[in-house]
């Protein structure tokens, strides 16, 4: 219930913005949600997936008096050098994975939220996307990926601005936290040209084909470029190429007429769209999400790792495709269905769903230090691995 109550709260303040949309009410509206956003993902404790994984990685990296005499220690093959010297700096400082965990997911809302009000009048309801859509892979799994994230998605008001040099630094940036954050660097020369529709319709109707039809096609292009790369590469190729539990086919699903419905809607109203400044960049990334999505069916773990980098732009997407419309009625209907839709996504965790356990119940950190008691993190983490392979079994 803890989710699904913070649900309500975030769309009665979307609700909100949907009326108030000067500087000082969003500035108001989204004080709050930063503040619940920050709060729930930062203070968590043994939630979510992957806490045991940073943790133990944690403890293990140097701290800054370590680096300054053994420089070498920066480079190690769990994770990127941004990442390892912001542990350091954090273990050097008295911190613990704690810390860390709060330190990342400040960072990363508090820089998503900063631009969002340059992407779109209603912020308060990209925040709400996001929550539902991104926040529990991002905040509470991925964190090194999360970090690119929120840097890749700040960069992208560069583009539109022409200012060519601070994106490619935040990019660059961002992959001292993830290596697949590059992918973005040359996309900086497409993703403000405004395309026809029938482009955008004749590209993901193809992959939309693909997939329905199951043509395989990719999976062996992938490894022969990861082989290319180098042993480490080809090694992470193997493994998600033929492992039972990540060599599984994306299928036929709720997401894939979902998606379609989307793209309709976002052609449907495209022009408006293009017409705000940074639109049609977003409007581009959500594209490039979608044709991962049915081209790269096959590689499922890798192309879900990589989407996250343009599917992020769904936040602004859908208030944009909002704005649009031409009267507060039809927002409001607009709205309630982008409730339906982000809801759709964590909707196994609002819901309390076994394959959601790792995340219920919600335990917080500071209340946890208040009253120390066992917690069941371990083991609920535990059951959430089992139904991820048994899932993936069939």
């Amino acid at each position: 219930m803890f989710y699904l109550i913070v649900f309500g709260i975030l769309a009665i303040l979307s609700l909100m913005n949907l009326q108030f949309t000067d500087k000082l009410s969003r500035q108001m509206l989204m004080l709050p949600v930063v503040l619940m956003l920050i709060g729930i993902a930062g203070l968590r404790y043994e939630t979510g997936g992957d806490w045991d994984v940073y943790t133990r990685l944690f403890l293990k990296f140097p701290d800054l008096e370590s680096l300054r005499y053994n420089p070498l220690l920066i480079h190690n093959k769990h994770a990127e050098e941004g990442f390892i010297l912001l542990c350091a700096i954090i273990k050097s400082l008295g911190g613990t994975i704690q810390t860390l965990f709060f330190v990342v997911t400040a960072f990363n809302i508090t820089l998503i939220a900063s631009v969002l009000p340059k992407y779109t009048k209603y912020p308060v309801l990209a925040l709400l996307c996001y929550y539902c859509i991104l926040y529990f892979n991002l905040e509470m799994i991925f964190i090194r990926q999360a970090i690119a994230v929120a840097l890749c998605f700040y960069a992208l008001q560069y583009i539109s601005d022409r200012k060519p040099l601070r994106f490619i630094l935040l990019v660059l940036l961002a992959s001292c936290f993830h290596r697949v954050a590059v992918v973005l660097l040359p996309f900086w020369f497409v993703l403000d040209k405004k395309l026809p529709v029938w482009v955008y319709l004749t590209v993901i109707g193809v992959g939309a084909v693909i997939m329905a039809t199951g043509v395989h096609w990719i999976k062996d292009i992938f490894v022969d470029i990861s082989s290319l790369l180098g042993e480490k590469y080809a090694d992470k190729a193997e493994t998600y190429t033929t492992s039972n539990l990540f060599a599984v086919d994306r299928g036929i699903s709720l997401g894939f007429i979902l998606n379609l419905l989307i793209l309709a809607a976002v052609m449907l109203f495209k022009r408006s769209i293009d017409e705000r400044e940074h639109g049609t960049v977003h409007l581009n990334m959500f594209a490039l999400s979608l044709a991962l999505y049915y081209y790269c069916y096959e590689l499922v773990e890798i192309s879900n790792r990589f989407r996250l980098f343009f599917l992020i732009s769904v936040i602004v997407v859908l208030p944009l495709l909002i704005e649009a419309l031409p009267s507060f009625m039809n927002r409001l209907i607009g709205f309630v269905l982008t409730l339906v839709y982000c809801f759709s996504f964590a909707s196994a965790i609002f819901l309390e769903k076994p394959q959601a356990i790792a995340y219920n119940p919600y335990q917080n950190y500071l209340e946890f230090k208040h009253n120390p008691r066992p917690s069941s993190g371990k083991q609920r983490l535990e059951k959430s691995h089992e139904y991820f392979r048994s899932e993936r079994k069939h």
